[in-house]
């Protein structure tokens, strides 16, 4: 016999969904208008050019303080676009939506609805392709996504390194001022001037600072090993580090005094991005305890000049050093691009373009870096400060990042820097060991060429430097490409993002 289930009459469930959805939508349309009432002071900071993508990313953050699966839902079942694809255009998105609704229903839209938005849906994608372009130079012929590329120390000697990853279509030069020095950047800058004229074709110059990054001192034989349950003591200063003896711990030197002041006991700390961590336990002047948690295998090498993570740490470092006010004077001569590294909070944007006006270089576009766990938290802010200055891009990266937050939570947080930077109308650069393989070793792996597929949804994606780089270079352009004719940006549900509560 088969069952007979009483089931609600179908026109009411429905009008139900339809009212509930409408007054969802209502509140999002009236919560977003007031959250931009509230930043009215911090909008007029904003260049001008940039006010509408401030004012389309605090609509966005208004939304994003709620989960909204459930009107998702309704939604889909209505046979309505969802609001996956909002970013660039917040309020067009939200009052096409509420358009549909009320015909559904055969009902007038209220007047306050009616207003015509700023940005269109036209009109935000319209926006970021001209950020684009402004940041990062033209589009290349056959892919959306422009790449960067990092030269070694040999393309200031060697001219042909430059000219053929220009032939291979390569669109924004990358010094990184942590290496080298000063006459062999005007070298690889006038191997990309002479290239540029034999090629017909024209390459960006960006230089990232070297910032305040927190590394290993030197090593006595350049390393030691460290297995789960050691103990390594760190020392402030230029000390030469060594192993463990029968009588006493592992030690090792950092030249950042900041961090002897800042650390407590129970931090986290990571070393050569992650591949040994440990726990703080005791601290002392000028040195502190780390009991090993981590270690790659269970027992992994500390090598010299290794970067240290301290995820847990609120680091009061600056974020431009002397060196880097020093290179920046040549950045700003030589460089279409500046890097700020290890950026943390709205002042040490301020800064660099308190700088940068002060050598009335106004021109130079200027990219955040977001590698740790306080700048990903702050990322709403760090981009209405940044939308002051008229060219502003974001560097997602990936290597330290992914150390800080935890590599589980890596492609959930990418993932919304990359719909954040999408609502500002700011170009995203994709970077951090993207086709490493190949570029050191010659041959991808498969999680590798997947990951670079996804840098598709970025503006631009880095290479980093390898002796196979012409081969990475050919074969990323190949597989952006291929992977632009299947998707742009994102489609996704929208749940609630804690860090849209800047």
């Amino acid at each position: 016999m088969k069952l007979q289930i009483p089931q609600q009459d179908a026109s009411t469930i429905h009008r139900e969904r339809i009212e509930r959805s409408l007054q969802a939508l209502k509140q999002l349309w009236s919560q977003a208008i007031a959250l931009e009432l509230q930043e009215a002071e911090n909008l007029k900071k904003i260049y001008p050019g940039n006010r509408k993508s401030a004012q389309n990313l605090i609509h966005y953050l208004a939304v994003r303080r709620h989960d909204i699966r459930d009107l998702q839902y309704d939604l889909s079942i209505l046979g309505l676009s969802s609001l996956g694809r909002m970013e660039a255009h917040v309020m067009a998105s939200l009052r096409a939506v509420l358009d549909a609704l009320h015909k559904i229903d055969n009902r007038s839209m209220p007047p306050e609805l009616q207003t015509e938005t700023s940005i269109t849906h036209e009109l935000g994608n319209a926006i970021l392709t001209e950020h684009t372009l402004n940041l990062l130079g033209p589009q290349p012929q056959f892919r959306n996504a422009r790449i960067m590329v990092t030269m070694p120390s040999e393309a200031a000697d060697d001219p042909k390194i430059i000219h053929e990853l220009l032939a291979k279509d390569m669109n924004i030069m990358r010094i990184n001022c942590a290496h080298d020095h000063r006459e062999a950047w005007i070298k690889m800058i006038q191997n990309l001037r002479q290239a540029e004229t034999d090629l017909g074709k024209s390459c960006r110059v960006s230089f990232d600072l070297a910032g305040p990054k927190l590394r290993t001192g030197k090593i006595k034989g350049k390393h030691f090993h460290l297995s789960l349950g050691d103990t390594l003591v760190v020392k402030q200063g230029d000390i030469l580090g060594k192993p463990s003896t029968e009588n006493e711990p592992a030690m090792v030197g950092c030249d950042v005094p900041e961090i002897f002041r800042d650390v407590r006991v129970g931090d986290r700390i990571f070393f050569d991005d992650g591949v040994i961590g440990g726990v703080i336990r005791n601290v002392e002047s000028g040195q502190f305890l780390v009991e090993i948690t981590l270690a790659k295998k269970g027992k992994a090498k500390l090598k010299s000049e290794k970067g240290i993570n301290l995820p847990d740490t609120d680091l009061n470092l600056p974020a431009l050093t002397e060196k880097d006010l020093q290179d920046l004077e040549f950045v700003a001569e030589y460089g279409d691009l500046v890097a700020i590294s290890f950026v943390q909070r709205p002042t040490d944007i301020e800064e660099l373009i308190g700088k940068l006006e002060k050598m009335k270089a106004g021109e130079l576009g200027i990219i955040l870096k977001i590698e740790t766990q306080k700048a990903f938290n702050q990322l709403p802010r760090l981009l209405l400060t940044a939308l002051r200055y008229p060219r502003v891009g974001v560097m997602v990266a990936r290597g330290d990042l992914g150390v800080e937050v935890g590599f589980e939570r890596l492609s959930e947080v990418q993932e919304e820097i990359l719909w954040f930077c999408e609502a500002a109308h700011v170009p995203v650069i994709w970077a951090t060991q993207v086709l490493e393989s190949l570029a050191k070793g010659g041959m991808a792996s498969r999680p590798e060429v997947t990951d670079a597929a996804m840098g598709s949804r970025a503006e631009s994606v880095m290479l980093n430097k390898g002796p196979y780089i012409d081969k990475a270079m050919q074969f990323l352009c190949d597989v952006l490409h291929r992977m632009q004719a299947h998707h742009q940006k994102k489609n996704s549900m929208l749940r609630q993002l804690n860090i849209s509560r800047f």
